[in-house]
């Protein structure tokens, strides 16, 4: 009898750990994103000249040019509509730029996540500000 509580405990347990589990690893991707895009912002300012975020929007890759900091979003997330600067818009790959004087190229990028949620990713033209808000719905 102990046996089979165990088993029905577990049986609800693990499965809600699971979902935690997946999207915290969402959130922390996103947090990467919005590290390189800060990063970006921060070098271009002290370097005094353009830095580019190149994102590929149909793999999730993206990296940071001038380094070899490179990342991918969570294949839970899928990245819908976006406004970068487009390199090749049949295949969604463009970039964010940051300027040396602080202002962008400017953009958003949506994502959502498996459950519906969506959030914005917005880059400000004029100072450059990375921001992160939820979706209106």
């Amino acid at each position: 009898m102990v046996l089979g509580l165990m088993a029905l405990m577990m049986g609800l347990v693990v499965p809600s750990m699971y979902g935690s589990w997946h999207r915290a690893k969402e959130r922390a991707s996103l947090r990467e994103l919005m590290t390189t895009m800060r990063m970006a912002r921060s070098l271009a300012a002290s370097r005094h000249e353009r830095v580019r975020v190149f994102l590929d929007l149909e793999t999730g890759n993206y990296r940071l040019e001038g380094t070899s900091r490179t990342g991918q979003l969570s294949r839970r997330l899928r990245l819908g509509d976006a406004h970068l600067v487009w390199e090749d818009r049949g295949a969604r790959q463009g970039y964010i730029a940051f300027y040396g004087d602080g202002s962008s190229s400017g953009g958003h990028l949506t994502l959502t996540d498996l459950g519906g949620n969506r959030q914005v990713l917005e880059v400000e033209i004029i100072t450059g500000k990375v921001t992160l808000i939820k979706a209106k719905t």
